[in-house]
């Protein structure tokens, strides 16, 4: 994680400054949770307010969501149940499922941890939902484990060839059944496409497969 924090911040200036004019902005939520889980919350929250600014009164529906969800991440502890809510309380913020799928998963995270465990339970089951139905491995695989975490016992799931794979190799399989280039699977998952490339390399062994075109027959055949 602390890896992914160091990737993150490196789409922003020493002083908050977006880099790219797109990417560095959308990225804020996932850089406030790697922030969050290494302890750099305080030097997250300066750029939090850079792009909040940036983004003028009236931001996209999109870009409400992330930066709702990096405030409950990085902000004061008692504004984010507040923070959590306005992501997932607005309907348009559907168009955005895999966001807002990630809202739910850490809002969960944050019930268990305060022994709301029937909240966090509710939310657990639309992420393992949405993320079923995205083809979202890694996302559903951490559900999963809250699940488990919050006392529940989620359905148990078919063994096979993609269970040998990390949580980030199964995202850019699954990515890449479904057609993206390497390129594209990289700014999904902040990773270059020679990296992407890589991963992809080392995994058809695993898979006993030889190219590309036999990932999505493998994908869909779980």
């Amino acid at each position: 994680m602390e890896g992914a924090w160091r990737h993150l911040r490196e789409l922003f200036t020493a002083d908050g400054a977006p880099l790219h004019p797109h990417l560095s902005a959308r990225s804020i939520a996932e850089l406030a949770v790697a922030a969050q889980r290494t302890g750099h919350s305080a030097e997250a929250l300066p750029i939090l307010e850079r792009v909040r600014a940036e983004q003028g009164e009236r931001p996209s529906t999109r870009m409400t969501l992330l930066m709702h969800h990096a405030a409950a991440m990085v902000g004061p502890d008692g504004e984010a149940e507040e923070h959590f809510q306005l992501a997932l309380v607005n309907h348009g913020a559907g168009r955005w499922p895999w966001e807002r799928g990630h809202v739910r998963l850490d809002y969960a995270i944050r019930l268990r941890r305060r022994r709301r465990t029937l909240e966090a339970r509710r939310q657990l089951t639309t992420v393992l939902e949405t993320a079923e139905r995205l083809g979202a491995g890694a996302l559903a695989a951490a559900a999963r484990i809250e699940l488990r975490a919050s006392g529940a016992a989620p359905a148990p799931t078919s063994a096979g060839p993609l269970e040998e794979l990390t949580a980030q190799q199964r995202q850019i399989v699954q990515f890449a059944a479904s057609g993206l280039s390497n390129r594209e699977i990289g700014e999904r998952l902040f990773l270059s496409p020679r990296t992407v490339g890589s991963h992809l390399y080392n995994v058809y062994p695993k898979l006993g497969i030889s190219s590309r075109h036999q990932l999505r027959d493998l994908v869909q055949d779980r």
